[in-house]
């Protein structure tokens, strides 16, 4: 059979894997990506991954059912006993424990889920802002993709609300996560959140840009080509979306 007649699922590019609670102590089991088993086939303009087959953003989480104790997987263990006594306060005291043994694979619903649960746990611990807006660029990118899957809904009135909720809640996560990693750059060693500085720095370029602030991207994106230790594949996003600014500001200097 030719493989582009092969259906693919999701649950083929993950496996459960046993853990221990590190707040309630109390074994449960989370989806975690089989190791090169999803193929990269690119990335967006501000770097968000795409893979084929499988949106490996869903299972970046792992989140506790038991006691809705969530981080990312390599923060997950680190947490300290104040933190600990603080997430058990301000979050797990309100989680309503979940089953999720029917759960074959993540929708961007329960992904979603999970990286809010994360969030909460971040700010009762005290995370640092990268981590913090780490999360929230990842819910940004997974809000955009709400935002596709809204496009099917044959209601027009309901399609055209959903679409909307969606924008709104991905525009929102992506200016926290702009403005908590600018405050991560001045507060903080790289790696942040696991990016480089090079990479993260571009990623809040494309961040300016987005919002309109043009002089920030042009600035930042200026720096990145003339720096020896950005990446060929960085070098040529800063180089691409150096054009794009200067198309923009073009456009804002011509007369309306």
């Amino acid at each position: 059979m030719a493989e582009s007649a092969i259906k693919h699922t999701e649950e083929e590019f993950i496996f459960d894997k046993r853990m221990t609670c590190v707040v309630c102590d109390k074994p449960f089991k989370t989806k975690v990506l089989k190791s090169n088993r999803a193929r990269r086939i690119g990335s967006d303009a501000d770097l968000r991954p795409r893979f084929e087959y499988i949106d490996t953003l869903k299972y970046g989480v792992c989140s506790c059912p038991n006691c809705g104790y969530s981080a990312t997987h390599s923060a997950f263990p680190h947490v300290a006993g104040r933190q600990i006594a603080n997430i058990k306060q301000q979050v797990c005291a309100h989680f309503i424990p979940e089953d999720r043994t029917g759960w074959t694979s993540y929708s961007y619903d329960q992904a979603l889920r999970m990286h809010a649960l994360a969030l909460q746990c971040a700010d009762a611990k005290m995370a640092k802002d990268g981590e913090k807006s780490y999360l929230h660029l990842v819910m940004a990118w997974l809000y955009r993709e709400k935002e596709k899957e809204a496009e099917q809904i044959q209601v027009e009135e309901l399609r055209e609300q959903e679409i909307k909720n969606n924008h709104d809640l991905a525009e929102e996560h992506y200016l926290e996560a702009y403005e908590g990693f600018q405050r991560a750059m001045m507060n903080e060693m790289f790696p942040i959140a696991g990016l480089n500085q090079p990479t993260l720095e571009y990623i809040i370029a494309y961040m300016a840009y987005h919002f309109g602030k043009l002089e920030i991207a042009a600035k930042m994106i200026g720096a990145l080509i003339t720096n020896t230790s950005t990446s060929r594949n960085v070098k040529d996003r800063a180089l691409e979306l150096k054009e794009q600014i200067i198309v923009e500001l073009r456009n804002r200097k011509k007369p309306q």
